[in-house]
């Protein structure tokens, strides 16, 4: 073997040699830095999925809150709406009683709210019609134990039922309607002991 191939051959040995500790030290690089983006990607998919679990509870616990309102408010619903059914249940009911309970209650409700002084008591035209003979007279008679100068009027008035009393610059409404408005809160309170 010449002295040029000896060269040769040292060079391609020498070559050789620092191309496989060259190719050995990038495959260590390589594994270290693919170890390292391995667990920088076991980090973040850790967060993440604890990110995700931790919006999924909350998610969960806004919807069963959102439900648990809803259905707080369903339930007052329903008992707001069974409440005003039976207070129009109640004026129903009294202005359907026969003539001698229905006038004989306008006269107490009227005594009840009447104040001294003239007035004129003016009806609704159903009741005008239908109302007792002697109901002028008492009702006349049971408001001026309260001091109350009463006529009735042959006008009707556009309540509902009861009576409207007219002192000319004050009027007093006794409604049933009326009176069930300005004491609906006991009675509302008094009706949802009973059916609740």
């Amino acid at each position: 073997m010449s002295g040029v191939d000896k060269i040769i051959e040292k060079i391609n040995s020498d070559s050789e040699s620092l191309c496989s500790a060259v190719i050995a030290d990038s495959e260590k690089k390589c594994a270290k830095i693919a170890a390292e983006a391995e667990e920088k990607g076991k980090a973040i998919f850790s967060e993440i999925e604890k990110k995700a679990v931790s919006e999924g509870e909350s998610i969960i616990s806004m919807a069963h809150s959102a439900a648990m309102q809803a259905e707080r408010q369903t339930i007052l619903k329903a008992k707001v709406e069974a409440v005003a059914e039976t207070l129009a249940k109640l004026t129903e009911t009294l202005r359907a009683l026969p003539a001698g309970e229905y006038f004989d209650a306008v006269i107490k409700l009227a005594s009840k709210n009447c104040m001294p002084g003239s007035c004129t008591a003016s009806l609704n035209a159903a009741d005008l019609a239908r109302m007792p003979s002697d109901f002028p007279a008492k009702l006349t008679q049971a408001l001026g134990a309260s001091g109350a100068q009463c006529t009735l009027s042959d006008k009707p008035s556009d309540i509902g039922s009861g009576v409207f009393l007219d002192y000319g610059h004050i009027g007093i409404d006794c409604s049933f309607e009326a009176i069930i408005e300005e004491n609906s809160d006991l009675y509302k309170e008094k009706i949802s002991r009973i059916i609740f």
